[in-house]
């Protein structure tokens, strides 16, 4: 779900320089990437055409929609004192955000605004490398930049250790102060995703924010926390982790096709580790639902206590899991309850989505 706030702060900062001064603005149009629609770390690109805006003020309407698709890209459309504001999703298909109407601009217009779209996905996103060359890239004592792909707070750390992934140590305790900031003042088990800098290589890599066992550094943090790239396994388990993957691919700008390719239980999977990470936009890449925020933030935590849980139903478009699993919601008591979780595809190629979520 868009949020209002966010847009209207983003056209605030792009569009009333040129308004507060008092500048005349040709008509524009501000091409903008970002990981979810409430991040605030984003790549932009200013194209001055009165030919595009045109082309893109004709577009015609193809269909009326009840729910936008999640994306990532969106276009600022400045016309003097008049904006509008569009989007492009996953599969290069174009709407009006105001209108709720998905629009067919010009082909010529529309395949510039693809590539631009492109151009800004290598500016914005890392690059997505298996652990194997990553371990070698940073070798242990390393120093290296991360980047928070929501807020675009950064911070330096050093790899002490980790075979299976990175265990590193905030390097000052400047940066411990904004490692724990990006996750709201509070220590936290929850994925992020992040760009690694290192040797001018940005890599795309997924932390998560909870101090544990050893630190060597005096940094003000009680410990180090772990760093997980493409194919990264956990020391415990040896097994992918699939809340670090998911953000792996976030900050690899591929989250989309990642999500399509999933099986049912990874998709069922998801719908727990988004409602524990409290994120919408997650959820949205795996249900039909015009959900709210709101049903997200009444949760505090959400697991399944289900042992190797047998399907119901188990075809090729259609998938039944009964699940049992505990949940807390804000000022109530942990509740044990029974759900059967739909998924279902249209065609077998295509990925999986929730029918229903239990609410």
């Amino acid at each position: 779900m868009l949020k209002k706030q966010l847009l209207y702060m983003i056209i605030f900062l792009i569009i009333c320089p040129s308004l507060v001064f008092g500048k005349e603005v040709d008509k524009q149009v501000t091409l903008i990437v970002k990981a979810s629609g409430e991040a605030f770390f984003q790549s932009e690109l200013l194209i001055s055409s009165e030919p595009m805006v045109e082309a893109i003020l004709k577009a015609n309407s193809i269909d009326k929609i009840d729910v936008l698709p999640v994306s990532n890209n969106y276009l600022l459309l400045e016309d003097g004192s008049q904006f509008r504001i569009y989007m492009m999703d996953d599969d290069g298909y174009f709407y009006n955000i105001h209108t709720k109407e998905k629009i067919k601009i010009a082909s010529a217009t529309a395949k510039k605004l693809k590539l631009y779209f492109s151009q800004l996905h290598e500016r914005h996103y890392g690059a997505l490398l298996p652990w194997e060359k990553v371990d070698k890239i940073l070798p242990r004592y390393s120093t290296f930049e991360v980047t928070d792909i929501e807020t675009g707070y950064r911070f330096n750390v050093q790899r002490r250790a980790g075979k299976n992934h990175a265990d590193v140590q905030p390097l000052t305790r400047k940066d411990t102060k904004i490692m724990k900031a990006i996750y709201g003042g509070k220590w936290s088990w929850n994925r992020k995703a992040i760009l690694v800098h290192i040797n001018d290589q940005t890599i795309a890599a997924s932390m998560h924010g909870m101090p544990h066992g050893g630190g060597a550094i005096v940094n003000g943090f009680p410990g180090h926390f772990c760093i997980h790239f493409k194919d990264c396994v956990t020391h415990r388990t040896k097994s992918l982790d699939l809340s670090h993957q998911v953000m792996i691919y976030k900050a690899a700008g591929e989250l989309s096709s990642f999500i399509k390719a999933l099986n049912p239980f990874d998709v069922i999977q998801l719908f727990f580790i988004a409602l524990n990470h409290n994120d919408l936009e997650l959820l949205q890449y795996v249900s039909d639902e015009d959900l709210d925020r709101s049903f997200l933030e009444e949760v505090e935590f959400i697991r399944a206590t289900t042992t190797n849980p047998t399907p119901t139903i188990e075809g090729s478009v259609l998938f039944e899991l009964p699940l049992t699993y505990v949940i807390k919601e804000k000022g109530k008591r942990e509740t044990e309850k029974t759900f059967t979780f739909k998924v279902k595809r249209n065609t077998p190629t295509e990925g999986w989505q929730l029918e229903t979520i239990p609410k």
